[in-house]
């Protein structure tokens, strides 16, 4: 599902149930999408990162050399927890990605990030954006992202 404007929101909504309980709940579709709408852009919601003092860290999934050589039978408990936990980590910051398509460049700070689409790469800043600032570029939500935008009921 894609990122659509408010306005195509509203008009998406289904127009036949003119009932006071129905206008209530496509109000609360509307507050809830225009609340999504208006959320500050942050490096998690593209791709798997963690916030840590401020600042934006990009996670790697553990590659299988990492998985073999920590999780396997002579590895210490230790190695196996700090495996368990980056794991772990990485899973939960991969659960919390709204949008698809997105890319950064891992190993360093950034403040974009890259959105592969049809007509080629473009640049994505996210200081002073919104998620409002990425509907020209229709971008696929993820499940989190369409549970957190209501576009799904």
């Amino acid at each position: 599902m894609k990122l659509v404007s408010m306005i195509n929101f509203v008009y998406s909504l289904d127009d036949n149930s003119h009932t006071v309980l129905g206008d209530a709940f496509k109000y609360c579709l509307v507050r809830e999408y225009a609340n999504f709408l208006n959320q500050p852009l942050n490096l998690g919601m593209f791709v798997p990162a963690i916030e840590v003092n401020g600042k934006w860290e990009v996670l790697e999934e553990p590659t299988e050399n990492e998985k073999n050589e920590f999780g396997g039978a002579f590895s210490t408990i230790e190695e196996q927890a700090e495996l368990y936990s980056k794991m772990k980590k990485f899973q939960q910051a991969k659960d919390r990605v709204l949008f698809e398509g997105f890319e950064v460049e891992v190993g360093i700070v950034v403040d974009y990030a890259t959105f592969n689409h049809s007509r080629g790469r473009t640049k994505i800043m996210l200081n002073n954006k919104t998620i409002n600032d990425l509907i020209k570029y229709a971008p696929t939500l993820t499940a989190k992202g369409q549970e957190l935008s209501g576009l799904n009921k």
